[in-house]
Formats: C-alpha cells, structure tokens, sequence
C-alpha cells in the first residue's frame, strides 16, 4: 500500500530514534498491568472513572461500523497531546478550554501534519477537528499568552540549531504565529534532535523543554533541558539529565515541576528491549539532576514498561504519570514528588491477542479539567511505518479484524476523577451561584488581560497562575456561609511559584474570629495543599501577606488567593 498523502515528504534528518537491539537480559522482571475497575481503595488517592466507555474524538462523528474499510485506514490519527486552558465564557463564567492536537502522517521522519479538536464542556464532548500547525498542544504563560514547539530540531552548526515556537495571544485566538527561535549547545550536535512533551515556565519567566539530543561525536542519543529567559526567541542548553549507559539510550521525556518546586524528568530508556521507564530530579532547576533510576511502583520490584511518558501536577497537589506499551496506563504519586508510584492501572487496551504491544501506540496525554479530574487521550492503534519500497508497514497495527477496539487509526478519550482522603467537599461555587455563599473581600484586582481573576478565582477549580483572587498589598477574603458546618479540611493554594503567608480562620458569628486554624509562613504553592482541623462556623477568612517581585501590572506588592477549598459536614 504507498502511502496515500502527497504532503508526507521526507525532511532532511535522520530517523527520529535509536534502533533497538539485541534481547531482554536475564533476570529482568516486568512489572504486571493491573486492569481499571473504577472500584474504591480504602487508602486513596485512587481513580475513578464516570464514562461507561472510551469516547471518541476523532473520527467524528463516532463510526458505526467496528471495521474501517481499506480507504478509512489510510485517514491517520495518532500521536496525540491535549491542553486544559483557562478562559470565559460569554457570560463571564470560567471555562476549561480543552484543545486535543494528533498528528494524520505516517510514523516516519516526514514533514508532519496535524489537527486539533476543542470541547468547551470539561472533556465531555468534543467538536469536530480542524488543520493546525500545532504538532503539540500549547501552554499558557504567565503573560496570558500560549506557546507550543515544534518536534525537531534542524541542525545550523556543529552547537546550533533552529526549533520552530508557535505563539497565540490567548487562548480564544486561532491565529498562531510561526518563528524559529536559535537552540545553543556547548557540544557538537548532530541531525535528528526532537523536542517530546509540553514545555514548562519557571516563577521566574525561564521556559524549559526536553530533547533527545544526537552527539556528534558518538551518534548517541541523550536527554537534556534547554532554557529560555526571553520568551521563546532564544535556547541555550540549561543540563543533560543523563549521558548515554551502553547499551542503553534516554530518549523521550516528560518533565514536571512537583509540589515541592523541584524538576522531576521520568525518561523512555531503549537499546535492550523492551523500553522502560526511569526517572530523575533537578533541584537547581534543570542545571543539575540525580542519577538515573527505575521508576518504581510501590510493593513491586521490578521494572516498568512503557514510552512516551508525560506527567501532570494536579490541582489537588497529586502527581500523575501517563504512559503505555504495552496498553495505556496512569499511575498517581500522592505526594505530588514522585519518589513512589501507585496504582499503575491500565486505562485502555486495544489487543489483538497476538502480541501485547500490536494496537494502541502507547502515546498519550494528559491534562487537568477540574481540581480532582483530568482526561487521558490516546490512540486505537499506532500509525504505520514506511518500508524502504515506500509501502506502508501495518505490523503493529494489522488489518486482521483481530482487535478488541477494531482497527481504526483514531483518537479516544477517558475521564477520570482521583479521590482524595476526606469527604465532605463543599462545592463553592455552586453554593454562590445558589445564593447560600457570599464573598466579602478586598482582593477585587483584575484586568482583561486576565479574566480569570477575581473573587470567584478562588474556587473556580483551576491552579493557574491568573486564575486565582489578587490584592494589590495585602488581601483580606470571607466567606458567609449559609448555615454552620463541621470544618475538618482546608485546601488552599497561595501565589503559585513565589514564597508567601497566610492564616485561616474559622467563626461562628463573622465577628469574633480567635486564633487562625491554619497558619503559613513563606510557603511556595505549585498546587493546594491540604490541613486538618477541627472547627465549627459559618464563616472563613483568609488573610494573605503581601509578596515582593510582582508582576508589572499589578505593581511592586501583592497577594494571592489561587485557590481554596474547604471540606465538612
């Protein structure tokens, strides 16, 4: 079968990534892939999952037949990556904007093409898709606008090289704008560089992405972090995570700061088969990282499989990775660092009984939709190779009628919720929209270049940076409740990547107040974190310190509210 699409012509680089050899050693034990029941745990956080089933996203609408014909399989989707972004509605109530990009070519070193498709209702629904230059779904920096890169790097010289940045004024804007910003490197280079996975942003403005790297001098390939501090017109590499260990090379990674501030990179490691997954941290913000070591889940001694991690610090302050091959997995690091997996659970399997790693590519993606729930996209069955006849290679994804989830090349979701210790979350916002909460604050500050901030910031669901309530000094919040209620968790999340205080009090009658229940002192937040008390009141009031270094528009002091919620009965 030649391939079908004129626009697929090969790029001048080399192959993407190491070819693989020889046999798995001895000794070596695989972790097993427990299956997804949606069933509680009594020592959460776990997962649960409100879908009967994997949704589509692609085709769309959802075909009816559970066999594409021989023209339907030529219709690629694969890859994909997905972005939760922070924006209103028309009637000025926030939204989570969901943008889910996936790559129409074929597996191959080629000139990629892509599409992108939008639900506006948490993941829920999505619409139908359209052309994007997007190879990978944007980010959001502190600016308000987005930012997405491009997946390889095209050498310049022997320690330069050109990426392409995409950037977008926000996130309403389809209008993307293409420049190639420079990529240093004190080492020589060679043809075959890819970025893989979403960018980050420091407090400090610093935009930080992986690559694997092809040496000059071996030809190998290794991990390293390349740093910004101009917005993305510029890179120069920050650190290598990790040399090459022959026979094995680090490739794709996905890189996270977790809720202690430190950079966490969880790696794809290749050369004896099959790819594992290993991890390691930067504490100095990606200029220096800890050796190597096997990703590890807990009450197992063994190794992981899997490609194409990605991670994503909830809200909530959890810590999920997202990975697969064989199948597509989550598993959820409850303290938001990384130094323990739990609960690797298979999320979707397309098998066909032959082979474990034939259907789905293993490439997923992840992104948060509300303070405790995040969508999973991924693929029904990975894209084709080319063969050097130019006939496309179906081998891990044959047209034998023999899978469990039929052999269309398309896009699918899940929805799942992690559940948290402590019930009794009160929902904030429905009780203002119902009239039984009432705020009183003086942190009002809001510009249109930020709709999301404002009183209700606080518990709009969303940890972003603008998304939060914002004083000009120091800020004073209340909530009027409508009735008492046994007060026994407090989440709440300050400034988000800067140092800041704050206490929390508790009352019965909104005027005497008495001690604060909980107390923070230079606390730097990158989610909520959560305390236990023991109050009774109808009413809670935050008072926050104010903070130094702010952002230009608000001036040389404020204060943040990022996001609070409480829990009682």
């Amino acid at each position: 079968m030649a391939v079908p699409r004129a626009a697929l012509a090969v790029v001048v680089l080399a192959a993407g990534l190491p070819a693989v050899h020889g046999v798995a050693r001895t000794g070596e034990t695989f972790c097993r892939l427990p299956e997804f029941t949606g069933k509680s745990v009594p020592d959460g956080p776990y997962l649960t999952d409100t879908d009967v089933s994997p949704r589509w996203i692609y085709p769309y609408p959802a075909p009816d037949e559970r066999e594409p014909s021989s023209q339907q399989r030529l219709d690629f989707a694969g890859f994909p990556s997905v972005a939760a972004l922070d924006t209103v509605g028309r009637d000025g109530a926030p939204v989570r904007k969901l943008l889910v990009t996936y790559t129409t070519n074929v597996d191959r070193v080629v000139t990629l093409t892509n599409e992108a498709a939008v639900s506006e209702d948490g993941g829920v629904t999505f619409g139908p898709s359209n052309r994007t230059p997007l190879r990978e779904a944007p980010i959001e920096l502190r600016d308000g606008g987005l930012l997405a890169l491009e997946y390889y790097l095209r050498r310049t010289g022997p320690g330069t090289a050109t990426l392409g940045v995409l950037t977008s004024r926000s996130p309403d804007d389809e209008g993307w704008v293409r420049r190639e910003a420079t990529v240093t490197s004190p080492d020589e280079q060679a043809d075959g560089g890819a970025a893989h996975g979403l960018p980050i942003q420091l407090a400090d403005g610093t935009i930080l992405f992986t690559a694997y790297i092809r040496q000059g001098g071996t030809g190998s390939y290794q991990p390293e972090v390349f740093a910004s501090e101009d917005g993305g017109r510029t890179f120069a590499r920050r650190g290598v995570i990790t040399p090459p260990d022959p026979p094995y090379v680090y490739n794709e990674g996905a890189l996270a700061q977790t809720l202690d501030g430190t950079l966490l990179a969880v790696l794809r490691r290749d050369g004896v088969p099959p790819s594992t997954l290993h991890q390691s941290r930067s504490s100095d913000g990606g200029r220096t990282w800890s050796p190597v070591q096997p990703l590890r889940i807990e009450g197992q001694d063994c190794l992981v499989r899997g490609v194409a991690p990605r991670l994503l610090l909830m809200p909530d302050g959890v810590l999920v990775l997202s990975a697969g091959r064989p199948h597509n997995w989550l598993a959820i690091a409850p303290d938001g660092i990384g130094e323990e997996w739990r609960r690797q659970t298979v999320t979707y399997r397309n098998s066909d009984g032959v082979r474990d790693v034939h259907g789905s590519s293993g490439y997923t993606a992840i992104a948060a939709v509300g303070p405790h729930r995040l969508i999973q996209v991924f693929d029904n069955c990975k894209l084709p190779g080319v063969n050097s006849d130019g006939l496309l290679n179906e081998t891990a994804c044959p047209a034998h009628g023999k899978f469990e989830n039929g052999g269309w090349y398309a896009i699918k979701r899940r929805l799942f919720t992690v559940v948290t210790p402590g019930p009794g979350l009160l929902d904030l916002a429905a009780l203002q929209r119902g009239g039984a909460l009432k705020v009183d604050t003086d942190m009002r500050w809001t510009t249109p270049a930020h709709p999301r901030t404002g009183p209700a910031g606080a518990f709009d669901g969303s940890t972003d940076y603008w998304s939060g309530a914002v004083a000009a000094g120091p800020g004073r919040y209340v909530l009027h409740l409508d009735r008492p209620y046994a007060i026994n968790r407090i989440g709440i999340s300050l400034r988000p990547g800067h140092p800041a205080s704050a206490r929390v009090y508790v009352s019965a009658d909104g005027r005497s107040w008495g001690r604060p229940a909980v107390t923070i002192e230079d606390r730097t937040d990158y989610a909520m974190r959560y305390h236990t008390v023991d109050r009774t009141g109808a009413h809670v009031m935050i008072v926050t310190e104010p903070t130094r270094d702010c952002d230009a528009e608000i001036g040389d002091s404020c204060s943040m509210l990022n996001e609070l919620e409480l829990y009682g009965r």
